[in-house]
């Protein structure tokens, strides 16, 4: 009987760690770099799978590229956005002006990379057929859905 037990004890601890070790493993979210990374590929797949015009084909990965760089670049300049604020925010005496000023000079390359990613949208959608679009705006939209959700890259905490 105390085997029983003991083997009962041990089974339940083995199934207890398997479980702590499996939602260690899969619970962590990528980093927007990450993000940028696989979902620029997939948007890059579906273009390469549905588009059979092999110059509009070029024409649209070379914008997925640009669209790619862009969110990478937007990505590091919130990144340092956030560590100067916090620098910032660490200096009691600091004015309001310099607040004022960081916050201005983020809104604006926030204005620049928000018309620039509208420019490649639309750029992609007009190369684009009604029927190629509907892979190539999922892909899209999936993007921006994960990049919403991803965790800041390292140093933009």
């Amino acid at each position: 009987m105390a085997r029983r037990v003991h083997l009962t004890a041990l089974i339940t601890l083995l199934i207890g760690a398997a479980a702590l070790t499996l939602a260690g493993c899969g619970g962590k979210k990528q980093t927007r770099d990450e993000v940028i990374a696989q979902y620029g590929q997939e948007l890059r797949q579906a273009v390469a799978a549905d588009v059979g015009d092999e110059s509009r084909k070029a024409k649209m990965l070379l914008i997925v590229d640009q669209l790619q760089a862009l969110q990478l670049r937007f990505s590091e300049e919130t990144g340092s956005f956030i560590r100067n604020y916090h620098e910032l925010d660490a200096d009691y005496a600091a004015p309001r002006a310099a607040f004022e000023q960081l916050f201005a000079g983020f809104n604006a390359q926030r204005i620049k990379a928000r018309g620039e990613a509208l420019d490649l949208h639309f750029q992609l959608a007009t190369l684009a057929t009604d029927g190629e679009w509907r892979a190539i705006g999922k892909a899209e939209g999936k993007m921006y859905e994960e990049l919403e959700a991803a965790r800041p890259t390292e140093g933009t905490k």
